[in-house]
């Protein structure tokens, strides 16, 4: 309920983007669909953009058009949610989707998690933080920050991005 009231102060004074940083987390699956549906359908009426910020996958699939992957505070990769979700190039978004639990694996399948932790960062002013926990880093990773390009319609900063 706490959550339904902090979503309808924020839209009474009818601002033009709306920021939501997990709101939907450690809440069922019920009141979490009720809330993005209400969500989409309030921002659609009114023309308020929303961004939202979240660690579920099946959120964004389900609530975004565009998304961008952060990593270490820096965006890794960004495009449609079609293009991201299902053809990653960064190892990071990849490592993320591979350790989704699948219901269609078969029973004691073992999961796919991302190795090492968080901690394991390099400083992003002289390397890619992501490097230690890279499935196919190479000797420039740990040498030079990618930069991030950009094409018409993605970005992405690695410099060897999944094919």
């Amino acid at each position: 309920m706490r959550q339904r009231v902090a979503i309808a102060i924020a839209l009474l004074n009818k601002p033009d983007l709306i920021i939501c940083d997990e709101p939907t987390t450690a809440l069922d699956v019920t009141i979490q669909g009720q809330i993005l549906y209400e969500m989409q359908k309030l921002c659609r009426e009114s023309g308020t953009a929303l961004i939202w910020i979240t660690h579920d996958l099946s959120v964004v699939a389900g609530l975004a058009d565009t998304v961008c992957v952060m990593y270490a505070g820096k965006i890794v990769e960004s495009g449609t949610v079609q293009q991201v979700l299902e053809h990653p190039l960064h190892p990071y978004t990849h490592g993320l989707l591979a350790s989704i639990p699948r219901l269609t694996a078969p029973r004691g399948e073992k999961l796919h998690p991302i190795p090492g932790s968080v901690a394991d960062n390099l400083p992003w002013d002289h390397a890619c933080a992501f490097a230690p926990r890279c499935s196919q880093p190479i000797d420039v990773c740990t040498r030079e920050t990618p930069v991030l390009e950009q094409s018409a319609s993605r970005a992405l900063r690695c410099h060897n991005p999944m094919r």
